[in-house]
C-alpha cells in the first residue's frame, strides 16, 4: 500500500513538473519580436521584447481579468493583454504580462484588501526580476491591467506604497471608490466602456474624484467611452498605450 501511494506522489509530482515545464522558458518569435515565458526570483511573466534589442526604453506590466469572486492565478495569454504588450515591444519597451498569484476574492473587505495587496507585491516583484535581468530601471516602469486586475491595483495604490517609484497605472473597465481617488499615491489612467458596469466611480468619474490639490491629478485622466457598453467591450490598445508613453517620456 505505501508502495503504491509512494508511486502516486511522484506521479503527481512529475505531471506537475511536466506541465511547468511546458510553459516557462517557452520562446516565440513572431515577426521581429520574442515573446518568453520566464521565472525569475519566484516571478513568473510573460514578456515581450524586440528579438535584437539589447537596452529598453521602459518596463510595462500587465494583469489580465479574473473572476473576482473565485480568483484564479493571473493568465498569460489574454488578447487585449497580449495586444498592449506587442505595442510596447515593437516600439522599445520590454512589456510583460504578470502570473499574479491566486487571491483570496472579494467575499469580504479584509480578503479584499488582502487580495489587492498580494497583487501589488505580484507586480513589484515581476517589475524587479526583468529590471534585474535586462537592466532596466524599475522607475521607468508603468503597470496596468484589465477587469479584476485593475479593481486590485486601484486598492492597492491606495492603500499600499508597493508600486509608488512606477509612473502610472493604465486600468481598463475597473472601477473604484471616492476614498480610493483620494488617496493614489501614483498616477491612473482609466478607461471604461459607458454603462455603469463598473460601479459608481469609473473612467471620467473615477478621474473626477481625484482632488485638483492632489499630486497625481494633473498627470491621471479618465475617459468613459461611449461607442461601447460593455464591460470591457473597447478597443483602447493605441490610447493605453500612449499614456504609458507620455508617463515614461
Amino acid at each position: 500500500m505505501r508502495q503504491i501511494i509512494f508511486m502516486m506522489v511522484c506521479f503527481l509530482i512529475l505531471t506537475i513538473s511536466c506541465k511547468k515545464s511546458k510553459e516557462e522558458g517557452k520562446e516565440v518569435v513572431n515577426g521581429d519580436l520574442k515573446e518568453t515565458v520566464e521565472t525569475v526570483n519566484g516571478s513568473t511573466y510573460k514578456i515581450f521584447r524586440n528579438k535584437d534589442a539589447d537596452s529598453f526604453k521602459g518596463i510595462l506590466v500587465i494583469g489580465s481579468g479574473n473572476n473576482e469572486n473565485n480568483p484564479s492565478e493571473g493568465t498569460l495569454d489574454g488578447g487585449a493583454e497580449t495586444a498592449l504588450c506587442r505595442k510596447a515591444a515593437e516600439n522599445g519597451y520590454a512589456a510583460a504580462i504578470v502570473k499574479y498569484r491566486k487571491t483570496p476574492g472579494n467575499a469580504n473587505a479584509d480578503s479584499w484588501n488582502t487580495s489587492a495587496k498580494m497583487i501589488g507585491e505580484d507586480f513589484d516583484k515581476c517589475i524587479v526580476a526583468i529590471s534585474d535581468k535586462y537592466g532596466i530601471d524599475k522607475t521607468k516602469s508603468v503597470v496596468g491591467g484589465f477587469s479584476f486586475a485593475s479593481y486590485m491595483l486601484f486598492s492597492d495604490i491606495s492603500a499600499n506604497a508597493t508600486l509608488s517609484y512606477c509612473k502610472g497605472v493604465l486600468a481598463a473597465c475597473g472601477g473604484s471608490g471616492a476614498w480610493n481617488a483620494q488617496n493614489f499615491k501614483i498616477p491612473i489612467y482609466a478607461i471604461n466602456c459607458s454603462g455603469n458596469n463598473e460601479g459608481e466611480y469609473y473612467g471620467k468619474s473615477l478621474y473626477d474624484q481625484i482632488p485638483n490639490n492632489s499630486p497625481v491629478k494633473a498627470k491621471s485622466e479618465g475617459v468613459t467611452d461611449n461607442s461601447c457598453n460593455t464591460h470591457c467591450g473597447g478597443n483602447w490598445t493605441d490610447k493605453m498605450y500612449a499614456k504609458m508613453v507620455t508617463w515614461l517620456n
